[in-house]
């Protein structure tokens, strides 16, 4: 006669695993099943881990509208903005292969009578600063350039593909421990891993774009000079990882 049993350990997994989640967050859902004989047991946990650095890499994204009677004017005064913010980042030693256009639009406009009064065309551009400590420089140069958007600044890490690896295998280890929390629980064992699911992908957790005029006596020139620049601040970034592991359960030897 086939038997299956299922044990509860519920209260027990509260208290022996508050140690091992990390931070704030609840312990993750496992399930220990006792198979029908013949068939291994196995347990299933889940393990979370994150890395954190601080951000290497800035992506600005400027633009420029411009808007004129005709769309050819429209065009040509969007192309000289635009020309000049790129002479104002290629004298900052931002290279071409850091920036891209992203976007290149013309639209009509219209009076209250919806008739054509004029053109609008609007062109953005993004902007990989190498230099992280130049991210505000660049805001600075592109607006005084002619630049007349601003659309943010994202913070992003150069290694972030190391990092998601490191806290993945970090996230195995922890799965393993949990499992041997239950197992002794359990008057078992850990045996060898059945099965891995990696559940999460590499994101980068960041602050939000923070620009600010900053009193900071590191930026040079003067006070006058550092009162008026743009300051922006990378903050923190989190690389976190989540995988779900099946062990093998074995009678204790």
């Amino acid at each position: 006669m086939e038997k299956f049993m299922i044990l509860a350990l519920a209260v027990l997994l509260v208290f022996s695993l508050a140690g091992c989640a990390g931070g704030a967050a609840a312990p993750a859902e496992t399930t220990v099943r006792l198979h029908q004989e013949g068939e291994p047991e196995t347990i299933t946990v889940t393990g979370r881990s994150g890395m954190e650095s601080t951000p290497d890499v800035a992506k600005v994204s400027v633009g420029v509208s411009s808007r004129a009677a005709t769309p050819s004017v429209a065009r040509e005064e969007n192309s000289a903005a635009i020309n000049a913010t790129l002479a104002a980042l290629a004298e900052m030693g931002i290279e071409e292969k850091d920036i891209q256009t992203t976007n290149m639009n013309m639209w009509n406009s219209y009076d209250n009578n919806g008739n054509i009064n004029g053109y609008r065309m609007s062109t953005d551009l993004t902007v990989y600063v190498r230099d992280i400590t130049k991210a505000g420089d660049v805001v600075d140069a592109a607006i005084a350039a002619g630049s007349n958007e601003l659309n943010g600044v994202e913070y992003l890490l150069s290694n972030e593909d190391e990092m998601y690896n490191t806290a993945l295998a970090d996230a195995i280890d922890l799965a393993r421990q949990k499992a041997e929390v239950l197992a002794e629980a359990a008057g078992k064992t850990v045996g060898q891993v059945k099965k891995i699911d990696e559940t999460s992908r590499a994101v980068a957790t960041v602050r939000n774009f923070d620009e600010a005029v900053a009193m900071n006596p590191d930026v040079g020139g003067g006070a006058d000079s550092f009162k008026s620049r743009t300051t922006v601040r990378p903050g923190s970034s989190t690389v976190s990882a989540e995988v779900q592991v099946v062990f093998e359960m074995l009678p204790k030897s």
